[in-house]
């Protein structure tokens, strides 16, 4: 499970973003959290619609990921389990959708 710090990240924000200012700004206010995976999250609020991501792997220098969330059953919790899932290195893209495949119906719910 994820560690959550309620506390300012300052080496974790500046490596998230990678001599952007905007996202300095962003991170100011964020709430950071280490996954069990060694991801880096970091989002405003409870809300998860906007969450910065930095793999245990990322090169210095480049920008955190993005996941943008536009269901509003999603939560910080939700998104924390993407991460750990493993599933956020292996999705393409970076935009979360967390609806599952029924395989009794072959509808996505």
């Amino acid at each position: 499970m994820a560690m959550i710090f309620s506390d300012w990240r300052p080496r974790i924000a500046l490596r998230m973003a990678a001599g952007n200012d905007e996202i300095k700004r962003w991170l100011n206010q964020a709430t950071f959290a280490k996954a069990s995976t060694g991801h880096w999250m970091a989002w405003k609020g409870d809300d998860p619609s906007r969450i910065a991501v930095l793999p245990p792997d990322h090169p210095e220098g480049s920008e955190c990921f993005w996941l943008d969330s536009w269901d509003k059953d999603d939560t910080i919790e939700t998104v924390i389990e993407y991460v750990e899932s493993g599933r956020f290195d292996t999705d393409d893209g970076v935009v979360l959708s967390l609806q599952i495949l029924n395989p009794k119906t072959g509808e996505w719910e």
